[in-house]
Parts: C-alpha cells; structure tokens; sequence
C-alpha cells in the first residue's frame, strides 16, 4: 500500500476553508486544519449561536486540528507591509503570504506533501485577485505545492495534481464575490452548519478600529510604536485631546470593567456624586488637557445642563478633584477630537 497523502489546511472556520476540507477529505487525503492567529481577532473563531468553535468543526469534519499564534512575528508585517494597507490598516496580501508561510513550516513539520486553502478567485479585492495569488504561490515558498480547491480550474495544475495525489476533475472552478455556487456546494457536502465566524472579525479591517491604529501611528512612528495599546483600541469612545494625549471613556458599565484593567500606569477620570462614564487617559497630560478631559466625560453624564460637577483624575501617585461643566452635547469640539 503507498504512502497516504497529507495535506495542510488552512482552515479559519469560514464557509470557503470548510468546503475546501470537504473536498480535500472527499479523497481520501489526511487533512490537519491550521487555524493562525494574528492577535488582531476576537480569538473566539465561534458560531453565531455561541455553541461551536473551529476546533469544534475541525473535529465534525474528521480532521486534526492545529492552532499556531504569531502575534510577536506578525508585527514586521503589520507595520511594514511591502503591498501595503487596504482600506483601513489590514495590510491583507502580505498577511496572506505570511500565513502561507507559516502553513510551508507547518508541511514541513508534518511531513505533508502540499498546503491547500478555500481561497476564491476574485474574490477579496486585496488578496484573491488573479495576479495577486500569482504573487502569492511564487513567494510563499512552496510554489508548486499550494492548491486552491475551490478555484483549481481557473488556474494551473499545481504538483499534487500533476502526480495524481489528487484528481483534478473532482475539485472546482469558481470566481467573484457571489456565495451561490458555495451554499450549493455546502449542501452537497452535507457541511452547510459547520461554518464559524472567521475572515470577518478581523479588526484591522474595521474602519473605526483603523483610525485609532492610524492616530497611535501618527503619535509615535512605526519604531515606536506601543504594541501594548491596541487591546485598548477596540474598547470605548476615543478622542484626542492633545498631540500627547488621549482619552477612552466607557459606553456602558461592561466597558467600565473592560477599562479597568488599563488603569495602571495612566490618568482615570471618575465622576463623583453622579452617574455617568469612566475614562482612562493615555499619554502625557497637562492640566488643561486634564480639564478637558473632564468636561468631556462629565458630558457622558447624568449631570444637568450647566451644573457644576465633580471628577476625580487619578495617576499612579496622585489624585486631584477637579470641578468642571460639562461640555454641551452639541459642541463641535466634540467630533473634531473624536477618533
């Protein structure tokens, strides 16, 4: 009997990675699922339901499964990304290589013969145009060994195909953004519950998450930029009060006990005797922007319009009271420090 075929799957639990396991497994292929984390998604790879992870689905598609962080190596790539940022700051060829990549040490960990993934043809603007997988197979270092099955007959042959680990015939040609050939395909497969949140809760694609990454850029450069701030990025209302200033302030009391943790090591602004927001000031503050930080979360208050009200600002070492009127609701200077 010969040697059975091994393959690496990347596999972020979206409907593509899940239909190309299905088709993958169909031939007889033993298939470890590779879920990556970059450190910029929830980390929860969930249904919407909350009742099943990647994990989960790796193990009802009769797969190993195998999760590798790169948090610390995906920084060089984040920060310079030689095909650049799309919309927002999601620099998303180059994670794309990167992630090949890894999936390349992972084969040859494993002892696989070729990497496969549910990529589609057209289908995301910044990473799945033709010319841009093109890029991809000649830099991912495993050139002849990477296999879209979703879209195999739109391109070349690739060597699992050519040596016949794999019938070309069984696997798929699809292209463009449309999902309907994939639902169909999913009920074919009997794999149409299997899907999780994937691609899609990736922060850096979020606009309001990009501009904070964009604001922290601007402060500090790529050098120095404070790798420990973005966990606070997706946390509050942002606002910059000063070239070397910035406030978040809680949105509800889940925020509040989100925001709690950061509070070592920087200004906190609470209110006293009212009920309202809570804020953690990032930065060097001076005393006027200590003020205004405190109007501005006294406007996120229960406070009447025009009381006098109380906010206690907080460092390591010291605590001042400061008294201050809320900023109105309509103050323009509101949304020209929003971020």
């Amino acid at each position: 009997m010969g040697k059975k075929v091994k393959a690496i799957g990347l596999l972020s639990g979206g409907l593509d990675s899940v239909l190309a396991v299905a088709l993958i497994k169909e031939q007889g292929v033993d298939i470890t699922g590779l879920l990556i984390r970059t450190g910029f998604t929830d980390h929860k790879e969930i249904s919407a339901d909350g009742k099943r992870t990647v994990e989960d689905t790796a193990k009802a598609l009769g797969i190993k499964f195998r999760i590798e962080n790169i948090q610390d190596e995906y920084w060089d790539t984040l920060l310079y990304p030689k095909y650049g940022y799309g919309k927002n700051v999601n620099p998303c060829l180059d994670c794309h290589l990167h992630m090949l990549k890894v999936a390349a040490r992972v084969m040859k960990e494993e002892g696989a013969d070729f990497v496969f993934t549910g990529e589609v043809v057209g289908q995301r603007p910044k990473s799945q145009l033709a010319h841009q997988m093109k890029i991809a197979m000649k830099e991912s270092g495993i050139e002849g060994r990477l296999l879209r099955p979703l879209s195999a007959l739109r391109l070349a042959p690739t060597i699992p195909e050519l040596e016949g680990m794999i019938d070309r015939k069984k696997l798929k040609g699809f292209t463009g953004r449309g999902r309907t050939a994939q639902l169909k395909l999913a009920k074919e497969l009997g794999v149409e519950n299997l899907a999780v949140a994937a691609g899609g809760n990736c922060y850096l694609i979020n606009r309001e998450y990009g501009d904070r990454f964009k604001d922290l850029l601007e402060q500090f450069g790529k050098e120095n930029f404070p790798r420990s701030e973005t966990a606070l990025l997706k946390i509050g209302r942002h606002f910059r009060l000063s070239d070397t200033a910035k406030l978040v302030i809680s949105r509800d009391e889940d925020e509040y006990y989100k925001l709690l943790p950061f509070k070592p090591g920087r200004y906190s602004f609470e209110l006293v005797d009212v009920i309202g927001a809570y804020a953690i000031g990032t930065g060097i503050f001076s005393e006027e922007d200590m003020r205004l930080a405190s109007q501005l979360v006294a406007r996120y208050s229960k406070a009447k319009s025009g009381e006098n009200i109380s906010v206690r600002v907080h460092s390591d070492n010291d605590m001042t009271e400061m008294q201050v009127t809320p900023l109105d609701i309509n103050d323009p200077i509101i949304e020209q420090m929003r971020i």
